[in-house]
């Protein structure tokens, strides 16, 4: 059963609950719930004015903020426990629900990820990113520019050894603040080119917000005004 996450540019509070077997590809997950959304930043209520004066040269300073139209934020909880089920989903014996989970979030807007020949997404792939999102490499909030680093833990997809600092990465925020030493989120593809946004879990840690979180995951989402509308991303779990 694929589960479906529809983004709308705004932060969305995820938990997940899922059961998956250990060292197997990465699976959807048994539910995903969406229980509530940050929304969008508001715009200033005030304008912002001075006044002119003929015979005046003045010296003005401006600082501006815009809203991102080229990405969608996730986070939240996940729970679940470890199955040995057969083929009709029967089981065989459960490990009970796991207090701390470890392994890697996935979300990709391809349900049929080859994860066989995941990998590294390649500087080609992520300049595609960048089209797919109506930006070019050169724009402050592109692909090019938002995972312009390549310091990240190493992990296993499926079978698929990531070593560490080998792909494009970020860290996103913790209590508002840039940071580097938790929620990386890693840039990966199959052979296809099908491109598939990858982030580690962490356990019960402070999030952008201040709240306590399992993961942050950040996914591309063109919204501009040539853009179709929002995108379905397919969310993939896996449990080391």
């Amino acid at each position: 059963m694929m589960f479906m996450m529809v983004a709308f540019g705004f932060f969305v509070l995820v938990v997940a609950a899922l059961s998956v077997p250990v060292r197997a590809d990465p699976s959807p997950p048994t539910s995903l719930s969406v229980l509530s959304s940050g929304g969008r930043q508001l715009p200033a209520i005030s304008t912002s004015n001075v006044s002119a004066q003929g015979g005046n040269v003045t010296n003005v300073n401006i600082d501006a903020l815009t809203i991102t139209k080229s990405w969608q934020g996730y986070y939240g909880n996940v729970t679940g426990n470890i199955h040995l089920d057969d083929a009709n989903n029967n089981s065989f014996y459960i490990w009970g629900n796991a207090s701390s989970l470890a392994g890697e979030i996935y979300a990709s807007r391809n349900n049929t990820i080859d994860w066989g020949t995941i990998n590294c997404t390649t500087g080609a792939e992520r300049s595609a990113e960048d089209g797919y999102l109506g930006l070019s490499w050169s724009d402050g909030d592109s692909a090019t520019n938002t995972f312009n680093g390549t310091i990240h833990p190493g992990f296993l997809v499926g079978s698929q050894d990531i070593g560490n600092n080998t792909c494009y990465s970020t860290t996103l925020f913790v209590n508002g603040t840039s940071q580097n030493d938790s929620f990386h989120q890693i840039l990966l593809s199959d052979s296809s080119g099908s491109l598939v946004y990858s982030t580690i879990m962490e356990d019960n840690q402070y999030a952008y917000n201040g709240q306590t979180a399992d993961f942050q995951l950040l996914v591309g989402e063109n919204e501009h005004p040539s853009a179709l509308g929002p995108t379905t991303y397919y969310f993939f779990v896996e449990i080391n």
